[in-house]
């Protein structure tokens, strides 16, 4: 049985790719602005803590890792639209 894709089941998907993709490079941002805070690549001001930086890049990881999860959580409900549907041409 083949059932036909509409353009509510494509946007559902390039909605939830789109999510991940924004989780995903969120992540990355933040692993790279921690890795340069450990390395000292990233210039800190004078009389600035380590720890402002730090803790600005670990609540970009903890939003990074909720925006993925809605991601996916995303993708799994449009494939449950999808698949719930009934083939009525047949």
């Amino acid at each position: 049985m083949n059932r036909p894709v509409t353009r509510a089941d494509r946007t559902r998907d390039v909605i939830a790719i789109l999510i991940l993709l924004a989780g995903a490079a969120l992540y990355g941002y933040a692993w790279v602005g921690m890795h340069n805070l450990a390395s000292h690549h990233l210039l800190v001001p004078k009389g600035v803590a380590f720890m402002r930086y730090f803790d600005t890049y670990w609540q970009m990881f903890r939003v990074a890792r909720i925006v993925l999860v809605a991601g996916a959580a995303m993708l799994v409900w449009s494939f449950w639209r999808y698949s719930g549907r009934v083939n009525k041409s047949a």
